[in-house]
């Protein structure tokens, strides 16, 4: 266990390995999962305005990834940050990104430079093809959707765990309350899945 001793900011809290590890886990997917809906969202975007198809160097400078992928994932380091102090983020209503595009699209490819080596590291599709770049492409793209897909189980899961709990402890709940094969939260999740 670590307390606040261990961990400043902890308070009257313990943390287990366990625990760490699946917060880890957690915020990992979560960080992956937006930065990757971002290049998804401007590929799509690029693939509408355009009247021709454009080269794989064209498509990876309009996202920002031309020459980045040309490392494999095996050539790539991992950082991790050394300090143990936490400072708090820009809340999201102060965010640029929150009303600007661009900005928030800055922000995605910041962070999707940021997690390209755990990405490519975590995944078993890096085979040095003929076009390394367009491999890496889709293995980005086929994470993204892996992780869309984990979400939308998790949020119907967590739902359906909400509904056999209530059930057991308020009378009536059921009768009230949306079961999660119709709750538009856990349909939309599946649907952008």
């Amino acid at each position: 266990y670590k307390t606040d001793k261990a961990i400043p900011g902890l308070g009257a809290n313990q943390l287990t390995e366990k625990g760490r590890q699946i917060g880890i886990k957690a915020y990992t997917a979560a960080i992956q999962r937006y930065a990757l809906r971002g290049l998804l969202h401007r590929l799509v975007t690029m693939a509408k305005a355009q009247d021709e198809v454009l080269s794989a160097e064209d498509v990876l400078r309009h996202v920002g990834l031309e020459g980045v992928l040309a490392v494999s994932g095996h050539d790539m380091e991992t950082t991790t940050s050394s300090t143990s102090k936490v400072n708090w983020p820009v809340l999201p209503w102060n965010e640029e990104a929150h009303t600007d595009p661009e900005a928030q699209w800055k922000h995605q490819h910041s962070l999707l430079m940021k997690e390209l080596p755990s990405i490519i590291s975590s995944t078993t599709n890096t085979n040095n093809n003929n076009n390394n770049n367009i491999s890496i492409l889709s293995t980005l793209l086929q994470k993204c959707v892996a992780l869309e897909q984990d979400h939308a189980k998790r949020v119907y899961q967590s739902k359906s765990r909400d509904d056999a709990r209530g059930a057991k402890t308020v009378p009536g709940y059921a009768d009230v309350h949306v079961a999660a094969e119709k709750d538009s939260v856990a349909l939309a999740a599946r649907e952008e899945a």
